[in-house]
């Protein structure tokens, strides 16, 4: 018990400073001291050999790495959540997301967002008048085929949430979803709509969420202003068009 005391008890030692100046200090035990000193340096040499003899190396402390978070402009199209659909986009089933509704971060499993198209031919484009209702597929500067689209129920170029205008200017293809099961209620009381947008929903990177090229179940709507902002084909004709459709095709949409 004395050993142990003394062991754990700091001695006074009077220390040189130099210049005949001594200072009073305390200090552990030698023996303490020394096992202090030693003790880490047995546990390094242990834990080392039992890596080494256990055929695995160390692995360096892992670091957080904080991601750059993006500063954002506000975005105009998340304004009225409660607002009703416009975009011409489903409110049930896989959503398509609406222009009021915040696009999800990850896409659902039914949307088609690359790599491209296999084999596809990125020299396909497509131009879509407004004025004369057709949406027109080209090969390079040579004309496919034109189909017959009905377009926002306003004119001109689209300024807000929820105008019913079709966005002006050049585009591409964002995604490309299956929107068989979509459904939405266009308000004019039939509560509703299963297969609103048909097979396909060739979804545009215009600036505004929820604006694409869609079927409809609705097909005598083509060639007039009926749409909420989206173009609306035929089923078939949709069908059609999504065989040549890949991601980050051009799309111009004129007056």
């Amino acid at each position: 018990m004395k050993f142990l005391r003394e062991l754990f008890t700091l001695t006074p030692v009077w220390v040189e400073k130099g210049r005949g100046r001594w200072v009073l200090r305390r200090r552990l035990h030698p023996i303490l001291r020394a096992t202090l000193v030693v003790l880490p340096m047995v546990l390094g040499i242990a834990w080392g050999l039992n890596l080494l003899l256990s055929g695995r190396t160390p692995e360096p402390p892992s670091e957080t790495v904080d991601e750059p978070v993006a500063v954002l402009a506000p975005d105009p199209v998340s304004e009225s959540p409660e607002l009703p659909l416009s975009g011409d986009t489903a409110v049930a089933g896989p959503v398509p997301m609406p222009e009021e509704v915040a696009e999800p971060a990850f896409p659902s499993e039914n949307v088609l967002l690359g790599p491209d198209r296999p084999g596809g031919d990125r020299s396909y484009w497509v131009k879509i008048s407004k004025g004369n209702y057709t949406l027109s597929l080209y090969r390079g500067r040579d004309l496919v085929k034109t189909y017959r689209v009905a377009v926002g129920r306003n004119p001109g170029n689209k300024r807000r949430v929820g105008d019913n205008r079709t966005p002006v200017g050049q585009f591409r293809v964002r995604s490309i979803e299956n929107s068989q099961s979509w459904r939405h209620d266009f308000g004019d009381g039939n509560g509703m709509i299963a297969g609103a947008y048909g097979p396909w929903f060739i979804r545009l990177d215009t600036g505004w969420k929820g604006i694409g090229i869609h079927g409809t179940h609705d097909p005598d709507s083509r060639g007039t202003m009926a749409t909420e902002g989206c173009i609306r084909m035929s089923n078939e004709e949709v069908r059609e068009l999504r065989q040549y459709a890949y991601r980050n095709m051009k799309v111009v949409i004129e007056e």
